[in-house]
């Protein structure tokens, strides 16, 4: 039977905002929430493994996954959250009138200190009204560089004997802009909550 279980390691997640220079300022002082399945925490390697339709939430920044996975170090910073999915998606609002930025693939990872984004597998990074998709994107949030790669085989099958052809980079850059479009990611509702109030120095 599936319940509530309180999130008691706020080290995991005191870090999990991006610089106020691009999300709302909001964000960063409001309560972190979580819902899931499951939830598994190592104190001994400062990990948190949330699992089972999982939807985290800060403000307007939003990680939903199959399952979520939180990393800090020995100062109890958030360093790391690996969202799995199919596919895990990301979003958050930016600041002046950006609108949202939007990702999605089967592997995010969020380097918190870096303030990276890796897209793995089938990956779209959404901002405005660019579209930038490949089998790997990194999202460099502090000066907002975007790198596509495909990176893998694709296998057709045609009449006759199956085809390897290599995956392609595809942008879509709109007209008088250069950055990243948007797509409403899927909201489901979850059965266990975890909230977590922002640290004081977040």
């Amino acid at each position: 039977m599936l319940r509530k279980n309180l999130l008691i390691f706020s080290l995991f997640l005191n870090a999990l905002s991006v610089p106020c220079t691009m999300a709302l300022d909001s964000d960063a002082t409001q309560e972190i929430t979580i819902h899931s399945d499951s939830a598994q925490f190592d104190r001994k390697t400062g990990t948190a493994i949330y699992t089972g339709q999982v939807v985290l939430e800060q403000g307007t920044l939003k990680i939903t996954a199959d399952q979520i996975t939180l990393h800090s170090n020995e100062e109890k910073k958030l360093t790391q959250a690996i969202a799995l999915g199919q596919p895990a998606h990301f979003q958050q609002q930016m600041e002046d009138d950006k609108g949202l930025t939007k990702a999605q693939g089967g592997n995010i990872t969020y380097l918190t200190l870096d303030k990276n984004i890796t897209l793995l597998d089938n990956a779209t990074l959404e901002q405005e009204d660019n579209v930038f998709t490949g089998e790997t994107i990194i999202y460099n949030m502090l000066d907002e560089t975007v790198s596509a790669k495909g990176g893998t085989q694709t296998e057709l099958a045609p009449k006759s004997d199956s085809e390897i052809k290599p995956s392609r980079v595809k942008m879509i850059i709109q007209p008088a802009s250069t950055e990243p479009e948007q797509t409403e990611p899927e909201k489901t509702e979850q059965p266990s909550t975890e909230k977590v109030l922002p640290s004081e120095d977040a």
